[in-house]
């Protein structure tokens, strides 16, 4: 175990600094687990809570439009507990673009905090909603990834102070 860590630690192990969007989610008393800590299934719908919140801004609706996102894969690196807080903070950034599929690398970090309390991936194919086929992802989608990966180049973040879960047909600003 401590093996993984290290290497996890060696190899993605970032600062606030390394991620363009920073979204903030308010911790719920269920959160917890009988320790005091966020149970771990929590850190994967907050990964996907920051994710979410960045799929809302290009205007994309899940729910209706003929091209989704399907999860492919995530996962999930522990490095400290995260204690009882109002709140903790996403860190979401998109380390590949395809044609079909882009990944994220994302981090929780506690108020205050400048190293991440876990760091984890996720990866999205755009699917055709009725064949369920990968199809290229949709235009507005990839110029407002690139537009994201353009902002970490030059260490412009963002910080959402609510995450934004619900699509919408318009793009927000």
């Amino acid at each position: 175990m401590e093996g993984v860590k290290k290497q996890a630690q060696g190899s993605s192990l970032s600062r606030r600094e390394d991620y363009a969007l920073h979204v903030r989610v308010v911790t719920r008393w269920s959160d917890y687990d009988m320790l005091g800590h966020v149970n771990n299934v929590e850190y994967y719908r907050y990964f996907e809570t920051g994710i979410l919140t960045l799929l809302r801004e290009t205007g994309l609706d899940w729910q209706s439009d003929p091209v989704i996102p399907l999860a492919a894969e995530n996962g999930c690196t522990f490095l400290k507990p995260v204690a009882v807080s109002s709140h903790v903070d996403i860190g979401v950034r998109i380390v590949h673009l395809g044609n079909s599929s882009v990944r994220y690398e994302t981090e929780v970090f506690e108020p205050q905090a400048d190293a991440p309390s876990a760091t984890g991936f996720f990866v999205h194919v755009f699917i055709d909603r009725v064949t369920g086929k990968p199809v290229p992802m949709p235009e507005a989608v990839r110029a407002h990834f690139e537009k994201e990966r353009q902002a970490l180049a030059r260490k412009v973040i963002r910080w959402i102070d609510e995450a934004r879960l619900l699509p919408t047909s318009t793009p927000a600003d």
